[in-house]
């Protein structure tokens, strides 16, 4: 088998710009010349050109291929390993962006709602469901030794738990809006009930608040729990959030 460039692009079903693309990063080059002096695709081009497909499909870039092709990094049981681990994490990541997704539209759907109020929130909610899973994590590896609070904590991971406080966390944000616009006792009102509906749906959230006041654990944690929140609504949630524990340990 002996072809130009261009037969050997309509053979392989590629095309001319690929193949000279593949030639000059040394990935795919013919050895042999026709009696013109211009290179000719054989037999082993082919094979090599079916390698280089068989890994594209894996998931590797040309650089990576290349670098398997020429000093076989690793022997074909060890790649296709290294690429189901890498496909894994890719699919795991994909699946928490549309989990992201999902979360956002099943907001969108709640009744008596407008879009143009859900906007107005968008981002706060999405960067919640984008950092949650990190979150969580670290506060497993904190509460490691406190069995009842890392009970709770695990809590976080059900489906029904998520969507019923993804509820919750819009409207306490709408109710905390229509405080500081308001200043009206019925605004406060409706910030006290939702706060205490997340409280009795998360008891932990009362341990999790204190670490806000914990010099060690913010200087070690900073990034993984900077929130995308307005400063005036995280200073208010957060004063609330005070006052009600307060509260309620005097009421005890």
């Amino acid at each position: 088998m002996e072809m130009t460039i261009g037969q050997f692009a309509k053979f392989v079903d590629s095309t001319v710009r690929t193949l000279r693309y593949y030639d000059k990063m040394k990935l795919l080059t013919p050895k042999k010349l026709n009696k013109n002096g211009r290179k000719i695709y054989t037999q082993l081009e082919w094979e090599h050109f079916q390698q280089i497909l068989i890994l594209k499909h894996l998931g590797l870039t040309l650089n990576e291929i290349k670098e398997q092709m020429t000093k076989q990094k690793f022997n074909n049981r060890e790649l296709l390993q290294v690429q189901k681990r890498l496909i894994e994490e890719k699919q795991a990541e994909l699946n928490g962006k549309l989990e992201v997704i999902t979360r956002m539209e099943r907001l969108y759907n709640i009744e008596g709602i407008s879009e143009e109020e859900l906007n107005e929130f968008n981002f706060i909610m999405l960067d919640l469901f984008r950092k949650e899973k990190s979150q969580i994590q670290i506060l497993e590896k904190h509460f490691r030794d406190d069995k009842e609070i890392l009970k709770e904590i695990q809590v976080l991971y059900d489906p029904d738990y998520k969507e019923r406080m993804d509820r919750a966390i819009w409207f306490l944000l709408q109710a905390i809006r229509n405080v500081i616009h308001y200043n009206d006792s019925a605004s406060r009102k409706k910030v006290q009930e939702i706060l205490n509906e997340m409280n009795n749906l998360f008891p932990a959230s009362r341990n999790i608040l204190n670490l806000v006041d914990d010099d060690h654990f913010l200087a070690k944690y900073y990034h993984e729990f900077t929130n995308y929140f307005p400063e005036n609504i995280a200073s208010y949630m957060y004063k609330e959030l005070k006052t009600y524990y307060d509260e309620n340990d005097n009421n005890e």
